[in-house]
């Protein structure tokens, strides 16, 4: 689809390295060239390859604060004007070269992901509601920004150092609703943060009954994009923990319903609310703890029931 790979180039941040290259002071001797040379040479690899990669290294997850300020290029309204211009451009390259220009300036992927691509979403979602532009086109749309996504998931995935997982989680839409940007967003930063992700497009609730029903999964999140889908959404929480292998599975919601009334999570049966991207890792996990809490309070309550039958067998 592009022309170029949306990864971050090498020579990250011209503004930088012109800093650093101004700013030494070599002390030069008649006597001593060969020490002048020396540090020369060091200086220039500092500048032209260690500082490429360590820059290019930390866009793949958090920036030290002292780093994050000399480097990070913030994200504006204005930059999403931009880009949703460009993405329903007839040319395909355009919005493609914008996220390659705001990385070479020292955006994080991470705020592409947040500040670019999320709230773009939104916008030609309000556009569709407000009838500046059609079905197609969002869809057109919404379907490049999936394919920026994973373009640059492997960059944004890169700080991935665990090898155990910590749990797994299972993304999909209500079925009927097709945009799975959002979910697939959410899934990049739980993999990122070492959950085992199986995102998929809306599966019917027959699919979703089997595949609870077959592997183990410690979270399911769904995303709502309108409030006329949650008694759907209320009906297919009630069966699938009926149907579940694990019977403390916990249920995340994610979607502006949400965000406008939480306590619909409460009546659809939901745990949580994902109110974003960013906090949808810590959600899940204090999720986990309470489906272990849950789990170990019912070990010890069966454990609590032999105690009491064994003891009951013996008098009799």
């Amino acid at each position: 689809m592009f022309g170029a790979s949306l990864q971050p180039s090498a020579s990250v941040h011209p503004s930088v390295a012109r800093g650093l290259g101004s700013s030494h002071v070599v002390m030069e001797s008649p006597t001593a060239p060969r020490q002048s040379e020396r540090l020369e040479r060091l200086e220039r690899t500092i500048e032209n390859e260690l500082v490429p990669r360590l820059l290019t290294s930390h866009r793949a997850g958090p920036i030290p604060p002292a780093l994050s300020m000399a480097i990070a290029r913030e994200l504006s309204a204005s930059d999403v004007d931009v880009f949703v211009a460009a993405i329903r451009s007839p040319d395909d390259a355009r919005a493609a070269q914008f996220i390659r220009e705001v990385l070479a300036e020292g955006a994080t992927i991470e705020a592409v992901y947040l500040d670019l691509l999320a709230p773009s979403a939104r916008r030609l979602g309000a556009m569709w509601d407000e009838d500046e532009c059609d079905f197609v086109e969002v869809t057109v749309s919404l379907g490049r920004m999936q394919r920026m996504l994973r373009d640059l998931s492997q960059v944004f995935l890169a700080d991935v150092t665990g090898s155990e997982a910590v749990g797994n989680v299972l993304l999909s839409c209500i079925p009927g609703e097709q945009h799975t940007l959002g979910i697939i967003m959410v899934g990049e930063f739980l993999l990122r943060d070492g959950w085992r992700v199986m995102v998929g497009a809306p599966w019917s609730e027959s699919d979703l009954l089997t595949m609870v029903g077959t592997e183990w999964y410690d979270v399911i999140g769904f995303s709502v994009g309108s409030e006329s889908r949650l008694p759907l959404l209320k009906r297919d929480i009630r069966r699938l923990k009926s149907a579940s292998r694990n019977p403390h599975m916990q249920f995340m919601v994610g979607g502006q319903v949400f965000s406008d009334d939480p306590t619909l999570a409460d009546q659809v049966g939901a745990n949580a609310i994902a109110t974003s991207a960013r906090e949808a890792p810590q959600t899940a996990r204090r999720l986990l703890d309470v489906a272990h809490r849950a789990a170990s309070d019912a070990s010890r309550e069966a454990l609590g029931d032999r105690v009491q039958f064994s003891d009951a067998i013996r008098r009799d």
